[in-house]
């Protein structure tokens, strides 16, 4: 095991939790090994907030075999992550969050209009991938796919993934996401 990996994953984790950009134990983080064998990913349903080491399972890319502490199973999606760290070599960690503001525009019908602020603006709305059941084998394919052009998507009626070159990037990026869908829902009341 990396220890290094896992201490990035632990304190990010507590990041996202102390941001209030996770609710319950929803979510989810992995970073890929230098070697690009083996993801390291939160284990099914922890708690973000008190998140330690044991909660973070080794998986193999090849098989999806994994090592695991106290019995626990990696999060169900990811088989989601996989997908994205094959069709992506330049991306290194991916972060999976239920945020409150961007998480409303993934639950209605209103789009997440892209803003200035984190590279370059390559449309007009944040990329959306439609709602498939969570842990499922549509929502990996749907979503890897569509992040082959994407560092950001908002899964319709289910939360935010963002992809990065490092953990840091990635998590920049869902906090970016957070905050552009903040000032639209502000905006959005304003303008009632």
């Amino acid at each position: 095991m990396d220890n290094n990996i896992i201490e990035n994953i632990v304190k990010t984790a507590h990041h996202i939790y102390n941001k209030d950009m996770i609710i319950g134990k929803a979510g989810n983080i992995s970073i890929i090994d230098k070697k690009r064998e083996y993801i390291y990913i939160t284990a099914s349903g922890t708690d973000f907030k008190s998140l330690k080491y044991s909660d973070i399972i080794k998986v193999k890319l090849d098989d999806l075999s994994y090592v695991s502490n106290d019995e626990k199973v990696p999060s169900m999606e990811t088989s989601l992550h996989i997908g994205v760290y094959i069709n992506r070599n330049d991306v290194n960690s991916v972060v999976h969050v239920h945020s409150p503001y961007a998480t409303a525009f993934a639950f209605s019908n209103k789009r997440l209009r892209q803003q200035e602020g984190f590279g370059e603006i390559t449309g007009e709305y944040i990329a959306e991938v439609e709602y498939y059941t969570p842990g499922s084998k549509k929502l990996a394919l749907h979503t890897s796919n569509a992040l082959k052009e994407e560092d950001a998507v908002l899964l319709k009626n289910h939360g935010v993934i963002t992809v990065g070159k490092d953990i840091d990037e990635a998590t920049l990026l869902c906090e970016y996401i957070e905050g552009i869908a903040k000032t639209q829902y502000i905006t959005h009341t304003l303008n009632l």
